[in-house]
Formats: C-alpha cells, structure tokens, sequence
C-alpha cells in the first residue's frame, strides 16, 4: 500500500501515469479491487440473449460470472461458483440450459439461482438458503452492466440509465442479433487500451479504414492550423448539424451532446458520418440492408457512446458496434467486440459478413498494436510521464482523473 501511496503522490494533472501504474503486478491488483471490483462493469448486451436458458461467463480477475435469461424472461448474474464445494458450474462460455447443474457432485439450480436439488445431502439440509450468489446487474436500455461489489451503489448507474437510455433505447437492442462476435488479446495494460481509445491524435497516422467514414473534427484531430480555414470548416459542421437536427427530431431520437462533467462517467455524442457515408463500411454503403428497427429509411448519423472504463460503442442505422476491455494481468488485455444486426436479417442476402465486420477488424487490430508498443516503450528505463495535448487528449485527462479518484478512495 505505501508504494501505491507514493504512486499516486507522484501523479501530476495533465500528464501521463508514472510507469508502474501499468507495469506493477500489485498496481494491477489494486486495480481489480478498488475498479473492477467496485463500480459497474459493462459485460454484455440483451441480443446475446435470445431464448430463456441462454446463458453467457464473464471472467472478471478470479471471479467467474453467469449472465443468464431467467424463465420469467431477465436476465441474471450469478457467482459461478457451486454453493456445495464451490466448483464452476458453466464450464463453457456459453450455452442454453434448462437449469444450472453442478457437473461434480449434480446440485441443480433454477435459472432465477434457487437450488431446487441437492442428492443424498440428509432430512436436516434444506435447499432453500443454499441458492447461487447474485450479482447486482443492471440493463441501461440493453446494454448489460455488472457490480461486484457486497454492497454496490446503484447511484451512478441510475443516473447513467436516466441519461443514456434515451439514446441507447432507439436502436431497440432486445430485436437485435449478433451476427459476430471477436476476441482479441492485447499484449499492453488495459489502461492504455482505454487511453488509445478516448483519443483520436494517433487516428490520422493509423486508420485509413475508420477516416472513410468517422468524422475527423471534434474528435481531437483534422483541424487545420490556419485559424480562418478552421472557422470555415467550423461553420460548415454547424450548418450541416442545423439542418439534421430537426430530422432526428421528428424521427425520435436523442441527439444533444453528453459530455463528461465531474459526476458524469461516460459520454453520448450523435454525430453526422463523412463522405457521404452511411455507415462504418469501406465504401460508406450500408453494410446491412435490413435497416434497424427504428429507422424507415437510411440516415448518415452515428451515436458515439462511451463509459468509463470499459466499453464503447457505435449506433448506426444498419448495425450496431459494441466494444467490451477486460484486464487479463498488467500485461494483457481482453476486447471483445460484436457486431449486431436486426434479428430478421439474413447472412448472405441482406448483409456480408467480412463487409460488415471489415472496418472495426482492421481499426482493432491497429489499435492493439499501438497499446503493445506503447506498453513496450513504457517499460523502458527512460520512460518518464510525458505531457497530454489539452487540444487532443482532453478525453484521456478525463479518464486518467476519473481512475485516479478510484484509487485514492481505498487508500
């Protein structure tokens, strides 16, 4: 504890972490207890759960975590973790099932965690008190959140729901599918998996496969240096904006800017693809032609949506894009990323898959290698914090401050 004190002593606003906060195995330990462990995680979206019995594991640190459709239709987490000697009892990560069964010994719990069959266990034991232990879950409009915690706040979260199931609950996720799901292992700390992601200074330089579509300015790159060139350019996104703006209106849906503020974790930002595109494809074409359930006709926008710590996300008029960080150790990361698309849409006729996944593939795989080589150069001995661009990296500050407070609050 008295080295992560002198860590966070160390820390200076505005500059980047000192080394060890993303090296250090007892730094990345006191990540798991006093992040992952305290606040909401996002672990999943609605689509993943279609039929009742559908079930999905979440590995957070050493705990492993049921998310499960129950037989009155919610969904539930639970420890996966037997209440008799405490084997797993889903040993996939996922499947569908009548009821949760222990494979040691053969106890059985309903879908809602009760355990309704214990063998050979004595006339004195009753099942009743022995059910599986409940994580707190909660759904904002879809997406799935999870809190590990014995006593977890529900104030943060109720706040978020208020603010972003306006947006969010447009795209009606409950009639969505996954179409593909892809997991990938970055060799970096998952800290700066989440940095890379809240800026776009690298973007220029790096993703010529996203820059065909996502919107440069606003996004911490792409305005010119000329200050009269960059009022023009300035006016013209005001303009295009004044005129959609009515038009999602009359469609319903939420557009006005969620910013970050000092109580406020995660951002919701509607913006207006570029080129003409309709969607995140290489061409701006629509990579489904079965468009969302709330749309009628295609639109050019895209509701950027990001929380802090571990998600972020894409809403667009054909497909939906949804990103998920999990620490693996100080030196791996999981991202898990999907790929949803109307229920009733059909591979092959109305969407091809390598089109629809192409841009995100390559945008990930890029974004891996920069969180490995950034990882690689912070573990050399000149490595030194350098200074974050107010210009580009606000986001990065934001989040770096917002992990900070976490910290300081089990010291």
């Amino acid at each position: 504890m008295e080295n992560i004190t002198e860590l966070l002593r160390q820390y200076r606003h505005s500059q980047g972490l000192p080394a060890d906060f993303y090296t250090s195995k007892e730094m990345f330990k006191f990540d798991m207890e006093q992040v992952f462990k305290k606040t909401w995680i996002y672990a999943g979206v609605v689509s993943e759960f279609k039929k009742k019995g559908e079930f999905r594991v979440v590995q957070v640190d050493n705990n492993s975590i049921i998310l499960v459709r129950d037989q009155q239709g919610e969904i539930r987490a639970f420890h996966n973790s037997c209440r008799h000697r405490g084997a797993q009892i889903c040993t996939t990560d996922k499947g569908n099932v009548p009821n949760l069964v222990c494979p040691y010994h053969q106890w059985t719990y309903n879908l809602n965690g009760d355990l309704i069959y214990a063998g050979r266990m004595g006339e004195s034991f009753s099942c009743k008190g022995n059910g599986l232990k409940p994580v707190a879950i909660e759904s904002i409009a879809g997406l799935l959140f999870i809190n590990l915690s014995e006593d977890p706040s529900y104030t943060d979260i109720e706040k978020m729901k208020a603010d972003l199931a306006p947006y969010v609950g447009f795209y009606q996720l409950d009639k969505l599918k996954v179409a593909k799901e892809i997991d990938i292992i970055e060799k970096a700390n998952w800290k700066l998996v989440v940095e890379n992601n809240r800026e776009c200074y690298h973007c220029n330089a790096n993703h010529p496969e996203l820059l065909k579509s996502w919107p440069p300015f606003g996004a911490g790159f792409g305005w010119p240096d000329d200050p009269r060139e960059a009022a023009a350019i300035a006016q013209k996104i005001d303009e295009a904006y004044a005129v959609k703006r009515p038009q999602w209106d009359n469609m319903g849906m939420a557009h006005e800017p969620l910013d970050l503020t000092e109580d406020r974790w995660y951002r919701a930002m509607m913006m207006i693809l570029e080129n003409g595109a309709l969607s995140q494809t290489m061409n701006g074409e629509l990579a489904c032609k079965k468009l969302l359930p709330g749309f009628s006709e295609p639109d050019n926008s895209d509701l950027s949506m990001w929380t802090h710590y571990n998600s972020w996300h894409h809403f667009m008029c054909d497909h939906v894009v949804t990103t998920m960080v999990i620490p693996l150790s100080e030196d791996e990361t999981l991202v898990r990323t999907r790929w949803l698309v109307h229920e009733d849409a059909q591979e092959g006729v109305d969407y091809d898959l390598d089109n629809l996944t192409h841009v995100w593939v390559k945008t990930n795989d890029q974004d891996r290698w920069l969180a490995e080589i950034n990882y690689a150069g912070i573990r050399s001995d000149a490595y030194r914090p350098g200074q974050y661009s107010e210009e580009t990296e606000g986001l990065v500050m934001n989040f770096i401050g917002w992990y900070i407070k976490q910290l300081q609050s089990g010291i």
